[in-house]
């Protein structure tokens, strides 16, 4: 009985590691086409908008519910131009690119090349296509996700480096 006790803490002690390097994988996450879905964003400072009391009263003084989940909008990207957000409060990094519908540029794995106390900078690998791939000529927008790597921090930009493109993504 004692070995059954002993293997069951050592099989539970192994699957919570494997659970845990899952969070830092260096590889992509989630490949889909078109942009993520982020918040909605608040007006900017100096912009009216109709806002309700934050106490939960609407301006009558009339108890209103609070909405449990934020509205979720595509995240606005210049055509053509790489993008990248912080997803699911900065533990996941979502890259956009732009290609092809049928050859959709997809990121393979990610490289930590300095850390949050070097200069807070990650390299995106991108997947290549066979020599004899047939490509539409569309440009379409294409997502990979990746974890945040666990050298990096979302308190100061990040430079991430796409084949030779620099995007700065600014603080979280």
């Amino acid at each position: 009985m004692k070995n059954r006790v002993r293997h069951g803490g050592a099989l539970l002690a192994v699957l919570g590691a494997l659970a845990l390097t899952g969070c830092a994988s260096p590889v992509e996450i989630e490949n889909f086409a078109g942009v993520p879905l982020v918040p909605a964003s608040a007006p900017a400072d100096g912009e009216s908008a109709d806002e309700e009391p934050a106490d939960g009263q609407d301006a009558e003084g009339e108890e209103v519910e609070a909405e449990a989940e934020a509205e979720l909008v595509e995240l606005e990207v210049s055509e053509g131009e790489p993008a990248a957000v912080y997803l699911d409060y900065g533990d996941r990094l979502a890259i956009v690119m732009w290609g092809s519908s049928t050859c959709p540029p997809v990121g393979e794995s990610i490289e930590v090349l300095e850390d949050q106390h070097s200069g807070n900078s990650v390299r995106i690998h991108m997947a290549e296509l066979p020599a004899d791939a047939v490509c539409t000529a569309d440009l379409l927008p294409h997502t990979t996700v990746f974890g945040t790597p666990e050298n990096t921090t979302t308190t100061q930009p990040l430079l991430i480096d796409i084949d030779g493109q620099e995007i700065v993504l600014p603080i979280k």
